[in-house]
């Protein structure tokens, strides 16, 4: 059996930032990735090297280019933009994103989806936007076993954080943690994803001097799952699934 993950982010980089380790993991062990992505990350910043180089640069055809180059990275075998604009996913648009993950999900049958913690890992409103969407559409349909929230763990949360745009949720305790993902034989490719977001060095400087000392751990909570058996604590995104 082909196994199939489908993971839903908000914005480029969310993947590499986020589950890299785990997603590059997934990929070389024969599991099939496509990537939904809810904007281009047109609401970004670029460093400063890439806007002193030309005044032209358009951000979201830099961001989605740079978005490809990652997935390629990881092992990603399909992304797909779904055309909403960064900072304006709101009620208005809820049921069009829906729409979109729910037709995902029929035509793909992912056994497992993922997508980031309710909290939305760093308080960004589309981050949240995007979880909430992402498991109303998960409960809609009946295709996928499992849906899982990469999260923090508290111990994993930077300093930094608290200077953050908005408030930077604290993290989760351990106990709240159902799956810990061991990404250390990945860290080289998830470094190597996280790098190819040039136009946003400045945040891939920050998270990768952090984490380079850290454990190689990457953090889910098993939010929903159905028709399968499982046994915590788990460190497969497909325990259970035969």
């Amino acid at each position: 059996m082909k196994k199939r993950l489908l993971a839903v982010f908000a914005h480029p980089d969310d993947e590499a930032f986020g589950p890299g380790g785990t997603l590059t993991k997934s990929a070389a062990e024969g599991v099939e990735i496509h990537l939904l992505c809810a904007t281009r990350g047109e609401g970004g910043q670029l460093h400063k090297e890439i806007t002193e180089t030309g005044k032209d640069v358009k951000i979201h055809h830099l961001r989605e280019r740079e978005l490809l180059k990652s997935a390629g990275i990881l092992g990603i075998k399909k992304v797909e933009f779904l055309d909403f604009l960064d900072g304006h996913l709101c009620n208005a648009n809820y049921h069009d994103l829906a729409g979109k993950i729910i037709s995902k999900i029929r035509s793909f049958k992912p056994h497992v989806i993922l997508t980031t913690d309710r909290t939305g890992v760093s308080g960004h409103l589309d981050h949240i936007a995007v979880s909430m969407v992402t498991t109303f559409s998960y409960l809609k349909t009946t295709e996928a076993n499992k849906l899982y929230y990469y999260c923090l763990s508290k111990k994993q949360r930077r300093p930094e954080g608290d200077d953050y745009f908005v408030y930077f949720p604290e993290g989760y305790s351990e106990d709240q943690i159902t799956t810990r993902i061991d990404y250390q034989k990945f860290f080289e490719a998830k470094t190597a994803a996280m790098f190819q977001h040039k136009s946003q060095l400045s945040d891939v400087t920050a998270i990768h001097s952090f984490i380079k000392n850290k454990p190689k751990i990457e953090n889910f909570i098993l939010q929903y799952y159905r028709n399968i058996k499982v046994r915590f604590p788990e460190t497969n995104l497909f325990g259970g699934i035969e």
